[in-house]
């Protein structure tokens, strides 16, 4: 059997080798340079991975708006009254503070009554005159603060009146306390005189009861917190 003109043995198709044309890229064979498509569902070679459905990776996740997040820490605690948007009733200790100021002045006026006719008819010396208007005035004084201070303090309006008064009648008080004890018998009965002593220290200390709580009181933590809230009201 004759080969055709220009055909070696063992070639057939016109110079090609047996098996047909040589395949071009893109027919049976990938392109040499081109990666391979990778098989469905399975991340192609060489390029970034794209996260998962959600929030992106590398961003803090942000709360949905409207609704306040839970603290960690739980419930924060209630703010004290003197915080709170309004004023709180009147504590019974202002009241009583008040109470006692009032009879604390009332006590006061009457032996100040007697002790101004006895200065204002001059039956002492000079000295002992002058004196005596002092502790007069001082103790008119401290009983017309213990009244104007009573009406502030219950009104909510401050206690500054009330501790001034209530100082003032302390002051008094220790300086009777001081007077009586330094009195001395000058011939007269020692016995006698130190009863007379005693009275005096004993009434001393007794106008010095209210006033010492009527202070108490006004400076108390039930007092801080009423005054403060009714600040601006």
């Amino acid at each position: 059997m004759t080969q055709p003109y220009g055909q070696e043995p063992g070639q057939q198709g016109g110079g090609y080798p047996q098996g047909g044309y040589p395949q071009t890229p893109g027919q049976g064979q990938p392109a040499q340079g081109y990666p391979q498509s990778p098989p469905y569902g399975q991340p192609a070679q060489g390029y970034p991975q794209s996260p998962a459905y959600g929030q992106p990776q590398g961003y803090p996740q942000t709360p949905a708006q409207g609704y306040p997040q839970a603290s960690p820490y739980g419930s924060m605690p209630a703010a004290p009254p003197e915080y709170s948007s309004g004023p709180i009733p009147r504590p019974g200790t202002i009241t009583a503070a008040a109470v006692l100021g009032y009879v604390q002045a009332g006590i006061t006026l009457i032996p100040t009554i007697l002790m101004l006719i006895g200065v204002a008819q001059g039956t002492s010396n000079g000295g002992d005159v002058a004196l005596g208007w002092l502790i007069v005035v001082a103790q008119l004084v401290g009983a017309a603060l213990l009244i104007a201070g009573g009406v502030q303090i219950m009104g909510g309006k401050g206690r500054a009146l009330l501790i001034a008064g209530a100082a003032v009648e302390l002051a008094v008080c220790v300086y009777w306390i001081i007077q009586a004890a330094a009195v001395e018998s000058e011939g007269i009965d020692a016995d006698l005189v130190d009863a007379g002593k005693g009275v005096i220290i004993g009434i001393a200390i007794f106008f010095a009861i209210m006033p010492t709580i009527s202070l108490v009181m006004a400076l108390g933590s039930n007092t801080t917190q009423f005054l403060q809230s009714r600040r601006g009201h």
